[in-house]
């Protein structure tokens, strides 16, 4: 755990600040002030290499780190001052890289806060964008397709409504009929896209098993599928969360990556949950995902769905060649009852 380390550091630095502070209100003795305000510094210094996490995290806290160390430099100074029987002013200047360490620690501060915000901007309007892509989507599948057939199916009845054979009309309505079914399994596609039908009825398991039967009909590629390790007891958003990764990491493959085959696997190690979809295709660019700005809306909602699991999700090159997308869930166990 790289947490501790920062934990016991600053814990320990403050606790020798506090007390440096008590002998400077006690006219303690100077050389022991001196000292123990050192040592504050350098447990406050010597955190700042261990600290992890995301950009802003490390940032914001390195920076305190820095403020912690530069307060700790301003007492040692200020007992080395009094060793001196206050006789060397020149002492004092000592206290200019303190107080630079203090505002290059309040500026970095001050930085990472406007970045983080910076960050949720982007985060909001990607999400914003998407959902309006989504929406967009949906109209223009509906206009194309349903919309256009059934203006079809009501020409074809008005033809009708003018014949007087009945062959002919009955023949014309059969064609209507297989008409309305056809649209009615297009609706049904799209409602399954919507929200998971097989997800609410028959678990996660059979949803994701599903999912890979409807992508290998859809398209020529040749899909895979062994998730029996998928727990069916999930928490519901846990359960949606990975069904919607798993489906826009296949729509990725099967759309974009031309690709032949592509495995959809679940796992258990140890205590955590391993679902990898992987493919033959042509790979993705930035597979480590650096540039959210010039990243796809699919991957940015994935990874904001695996981030409120508290999961990881990594896409890889695999050496063979293609994609391998691998979402990772800690301690994966049933919702409480």
């Amino acid at each position: 755990m790289t947490r501790r380390p920062v934990l016991l550091g600053a814990g320990v630095g403050i606790a020798l600040v506090l007390v440096s502070v008590g002998m400077e209100l006690t006219d303690a003795e100077p050389h022991l002030m001196m000292w123990v305000g050192a040592t504050a510094g350098a447990c406050f210094l010597v955190s700042v290499p261990w600290v992890r996490g995301d950009a802003d995290r490390v940032m914001t806290v390195r920076a305190r780190l820095l403020i912690g160390a530069s307060c700790s430099a301003v007492l040692a100074v200020i007992g080395l001052w009094r060793a001196t029987g206050r006789d060397e002013p020149a002492v004092l200047l000592l206290l200019v890289p303190s107080l630079l360490l203090f505002v290059t620690g309040f500026l970095a501060i001050r930085e990472a806060g406007l970045a983080g915000h910076a960050r949720r901007v982007r985060q909001l309007r990607a999400r914003f964008q998407g959902q309006e892509d989504e929406r967009r989507r949906w109209a223009q599948e509906l206009h194309d397709q349903t919309l256009q057939d059934l203006a079809a199916i009501e020409f074809w009845l008005a033809g009708l409504s003018h014949t007087q054979d009945p062959a002919k009309l009955a023949a014309g309505v059969q064609d209507a009929r297989g008409m309305v079914r056809e649209q009615i399994g297009v609706l049904r596609h799209l409602i399954t896209q919507m929200r998971p039908l097989a997800l609410d009825t028959l678990g996660l398991r059979a949803a994701v098993e599903d999912l890979a039967r409807r992508g290998e009909s859809q398209d020529d590629a040749e899909v895979t599928c062994d998730v029996t390790a998928l727990p069916d007891d999930l928490a519901p958003d846990t359960q949606v969360a990975i069904y919607r990764i798993v489906q826009e990491a296949l729509t990725n493959a099967l759309h974009h990556a031309a690709c032949r085959t592509i495995d959809v696997r679940a796992d258990r190690d140890g205590t955590s949950l391993l679902v990898t979809i992987q493919d033959d295709g042509s790979g993705i660019p930035d597979p480590d995902l650096t540039d959210p700005s010039g990243a796809s809306f699919g991957r940015i909602g994935m990874r904001e769905r695996a981030d409120s699991l508290g999961a990881r999700l990594t896409w890889s090159l695999p050496s063979g060649g293609g994609t391998l997308v691998t979402l990772r869930i800690p301690a994966a166990t049933s919702p409480p009852h």
